[in-house]
């Protein structure tokens, strides 16, 4: 194989790297996409918090309704026994009066208690349906994304094996030394060890080769380089 051909290969070669390493970002892009999604995440907390307080809300309104009830038991019986006549002694009557009064006073204080709570849970119902609401819609959005993203990411995955092998096959035909030179000036130089020569100049860098330069990447024996850049020169015949 000819230096020329040797180079012809290596540029080769690197448009299928530079596919590959396209295939392997995109790839990975999708893999992390479907690890999560921070926007549905805190849309699932926020979710669970409105729940929380809803819980908590709606045990206040019972234990604020049971209070109630209680109270009115309460004063429904001393009203009952102020005005049953079965007490007599005026000190215990002024005494049952102000127990009623008292209760009737704590009764509507703990009727707009009440109130306010109901008020508040309603209030907290709705925060949490509209919420569950969001969630239900933004849940059915990510399914539908996350499907497109598994078939976009089998897609990648079955093409860059398609391309792995090529790879393999077309490095087979390589000497080992040069590949190797090759696969480190990749990992230094932006994945483009070989710049090709367009209108006499790098095309990487655009330097321009003076007439002796493009005269030895033509006839070398060996691998030239640019002297700007160090990438290794493809004349394309």
């Amino acid at each position: 194989m000819s230096t020329t051909q040797i180079a012809a290969a290596l540029f080769q070669l690197q448009q299928l790297d530079l596919e590959l390493d396209r295939l392997v970002s995109e790839e990975q892009a999708a893999t992390n996409a479907l690890q999560g999604n921070s926007g549905l995440q805190k849309m699932r907390a926020e979710y669970n918090i409105a729940q929380q307080q809803l819980r908590a809300g709606l045990q206040g309104q019972k234990e604020a309704e049971w209070a109630l009830e209680e109270l009115t038991q309460r004063l429904s019986a001393q009203e009952k026994r102020l005005y049953s006549g079965t007490v007599n002694n005026p000190k215990e009557l002024y005494s049952l009066q102000q127990e009623v009064q008292r209760l009737r006073a704590q009764q509507n204080r703990q009727e707009d208690m009440a109130l306010e709570v109901m008020e508040a849970a309603e209030s907290l119902q709705e925060i949490a349906h509209r919420k569950a609401e969001a969630l239900e819609q933004a849940e059915a959005a990510w399914a539908r994304e996350s499907e497109i993203l598994v078939a976009r990411r089998d897609q990648l995955a079955a093409r860059k094996q398609e391309l792995q092998a090529r790879r393999a096959q077309m490095a087979s035909s390589i000497d080992a030394e040069i590949l190797s030179r090759y696969d480190a000036m990749r990992r230094t130089k932006q994945g483009r060890a070989v710049s090709k020569i367009e209108q006499n100049s790098c095309q990487w860098c655009r330097v321009i080769l003076t007439p002796s330069e493009l005269q030895h990447v033509r006839t070398s024996k060996d691998l030239q380089t640019c002297t700007n850049c160090g990438r290794i020169l493809y004349y394309d015949r």
